[in-house]
């Protein structure tokens, strides 16, 4: 099965140029020369975890996604990966800054590169802040673009 797909210099260039103003920004609808609909997949899952909704978030993951942490077991399916985000968001208030994302992808399959910074607030307690790398596959199918994998790492400070 070939995962990769052909994209060319230029639109590699353009959809990772649109994604990172969608990042810097915030502005969806700014992105230019990304496969369509990753602007509104990108807009929804930042919404999603910025309301802290589980449900939303598990939303935008293929039914049979995988998601893989590297404190914890493999998530698979959407059910595991919502009760992952439910019991993140419930551990205290969340908030997620992208710093970075880089796209590559045509209209059928992308990778998405996103460094998050993240602050952690916990009850009674400082804040946890950490840098956080994730690399999500995503498939684009008769429900939009979805998660098919999504592997991240917090990044080692230094």
């Amino acid at each position: 099965m070939d995962i990769a797909g052909p994209t060319s210099r230029r639109g590699m260039a353009a959809i990772a140029a649109g994604l990172a103003l969608v990042a810097a920004t915030g502005d969806a609808a700014l992105a230019q020369g990304a496969p369509p609909g990753i602007e509104d997949f990108v807009r929804r899952f930042r919404a999603a975890m910025e309301e802290r909704n589980a449900d939303g978030v598990a939303a935008l993951y293929g039914e049979r996604a995988l998601l893989l942490m590297p404190e914890g077991p493999i998530a698979a399916g959407r059910d595991q990966i919502r009760a992952v985000y439910a019991r993140n968001f419930a551990a205290g208030t969340v908030k997620m800054t992208p710093a970075e994302t880089r796209a590559d992808g045509d209209a059928s399959q992308t990778v998405i590169l996103w460094i998050w910074n993240v602050e952690i607030a916990q009850p009674g307690g400082d804040p946890v802040r950490r840098r956080i790398r994730a690399m999500l596959h995503l498939k684009n199918g008769p429900a939009g673009w979805q998660i098919a994998a999504d592997l991240y790492q917090v990044v080692p400070a230094g």
